[in-house]
């Protein structure tokens, strides 16, 4: 077990099927202990006098399909030391079950609204779990952007009463690359840092617009066009010269018929990409988002790669953009 007096959130997206849970503490590498999420099963945040088990053994109860509050119940009349332990569980309706342990240092409790859910220990007071769900609630965008945007809530009303260490930011989705089983669609820590919700943001925003491009491609796969163009503008107007972005509106003026304008931008793009033009090139005639343009034969000039010319012999172990890595 380990000391993890923390404040946390857990979420749901049942627009984009995510689950996750946001993390700061005093604690050295909470971020690395206390959130577990699954696709399609759910998340939990153990802290406190955490029970480490209680992440993979919660998943696993949650996944033979035992309500939240019924996973709960198993967790806790198993352990001797359930009072000392605080815990939320999310599962795949949406249902939130949470415990606060008696005999958790004050100020400890918990809080939750429409698919989230907030606790917290050694807090300076209640208002620490006010601001985080008032924060959820109001912020625009993505899950992962409402998460970080709770942390930094929290930290602002006082959020762990002896200061800051780590800090973590886990989200979840079926097939978050379009490869497979893999689901970890952001799964960021800072271990020990003076600031590590300001640091956690940085790193964010780094991956963040792999995200957008992830989920444009998601609502155009699912035939919702209009949704993925919501997502893009939003996307094009916190990163417009983002590689990632840019590359999520040649994609979907692919997929909607438009294939002049997705040539044009994909033109652009290349044009000044510099050494990551190769990567791109790649990016672009390997991707099955791009498809279809591959076949086009102005698309084929476009990516063209003159044998023996530096593009064609550039070895580029890098994804398209220094940023994050490509989806």
């Amino acid at each position: 077990m380990m000391q993890l007096a923390t404040f946390s959130i857990i979420a749901y997206d049942s627009d984009l099927g995510e689950f996750g849970v946001a993390v700061q503490s005093r604690a050295f590498r909470a971020g690395a202990v206390v959130p577990h999420a699954k696709a399609n099963v759910g998340a939990i945040a153990t802290q406190a006098m955490a029970n480490l088990s209680y992440g993979p053994k919660g998943l696993a109860l949650l996944e033979q399909g035992l309500s939240a509050p019924e996973a709960l119940a198993r967790l806790l009349a198993e352990d001797e030391l359930r009072e000392h332990r605080q815990v939320a569980i999310i599962d795949a309706h949406g249902r939130i079950a949470q415990h606060t342990g008696r005999e958790c240092l004050e100020w400890a409790g918990h809080l939750s609204g429409k698919n989230w859910a907030a606790q917290g220990n050694i807090l300076v007071s209640h208002e620490v779990l006010d601001a985080m769900g008032e924060a959820f609630e109001k912020t625009e965008g993505l899950l992962a952007e409402k998460l970080l945007a709770a942390l930094e809530a929290a930290q602002e009303a006082g959020g762990d009463r002896r200061g800051q260490q780590a800090a973590g930011l886990l989200v979840v989705r079926p097939n978050a690359y379009f490869d497979g089983p893999f689901d970890r669609l952001i799964d960021l820590r800072v271990d020990d840092h003076p600031h590590p919700i300001r640091e956690l943001r940085r790193l964010v925003e780094m991956a963040l617009p792999s995200v957008y491009l992830l989920n444009v491609r998601l609502f155009l796969e699912r035939g919702q066009p209009q949704r993925a163009r919501e997502l893009l503008d939003q996307s094009l107007k916190k990163y417009p010269k983002d590689p990632l972005v840019r590359l999520a509106l040649v994609g979907y003026y692919a997929h909607v018929g438009e294939k002049a304008h997705a040539l044009s931008e994909l033109a652009e793009l290349l044009s000044t990409a510099g050494g990551e033009r190769a990567s791109l090139v790649r990016y672009v005639k390997t991707n099955p988002f791009f498809w279809p343009l591959q076949s086009d034969g102005e698309f084929m000039k476009l990516t063209a790669e003159s044998r023996g010319s530096p593009l064609a012999t550039h070895t580029a172990r890098t994804p398209p953009t220094s940023r994050a890595s490509s989806p």
